[in-house]
């Protein structure tokens, strides 16, 4: 299955209790999407993603009147769950969200927010994935760094031998426009990336279903 939402609609209202069926945010979301992708998606096209082809017990999502109502959020991500998704698409949007026994709460995010557990499961495999899937040749002239990403994307999905890729998402704040100049030959990709980190004054943090490229300034471990 393929998903892609695109912004069209407006958030009226501070307060929001949406009713969906059995939508689970977390871990427990086993089912695979094929591809997943987010174009300057908004509040209600993130919570309407959140419900769809759901089934089961009835839940509530309520929106705490602090989240910032004007949040975008643009990603695109392959072979990942739809709570996988989600976290994602709460962290780039600067939300956060609790679960309890009635409803999943988005809240405004904290400075100090930690990495969710289940997002890091399995990052040894994308590190030695990292490791052995070699470009054979890399040439960027000052290509925005959103491009770069997009073409690494794409070409880790032609080299691996399972055809599956590496997740590659640009982290909050950091400029999709900045320029990236590098040409390099039979190098693997993981070692591209960390120039383009140091290049571009960014970390890299590895999960276990993509890999971000953060502000250094950020909290995020």
């Amino acid at each position: 299955m393929s998903t892609r939402l695109i912004s069209r609609l407006s958030i009226g209202v501070i307060l929001a209790a949406i009713v969906f069926f059995g939508a689970q945010a977390g871990y427990a979301d086993t089912k695979k999407i094929a591809k997943v992708e987010f174009d300057e998606a908004n509040l209600s096209d993130l919570i309407s993603f959140l419900r769809e082809g759901s089934s089961g017990t009835v839940r509530n999502v309520i929106v705490d009147p602090r989240v910032n109502r004007e949040l975008r959020v643009s990603l695109r991500l392959y072979d990942v769950t739809k709570g996988v998704a989600f976290a994602y698409a709460a962290e780039l949007g600067g939300f956060d969200y609790r679960e309890d026994r009635y409803a999943i709460r988005i809240v405004p995010r904290s400075v100090s927010a930690r990495v969710r557990p289940f997002l890091k499961r399995g990052s040894p495999v994308i590190a030695r994935r990292l490791a052995e899937i070699r470009m054979p040749k890399v040439e960027f002239d000052e290509t925005d760094l959103g491009q770069v990403v997009e073409d690494l994307v794409e070409a880790t999905r032609r080299l691996d031998s399972s055809k599956k890729g590496i997740n590659i998402l640009l982290g909050p704040g950091v400029d999709s426009s900045s320029q990236v100049t590098l040409q390099l030959q039979n190098i693997p990709v993981g070692q591209v990336l960390n120039y383009i980190a140091e290049f571009s004054k960014l970390k890299i943090r590895i999960d276990g279903n993509a890999i971000l490229l953060l502000d250094r300034k950020s909290g995020g471990k």
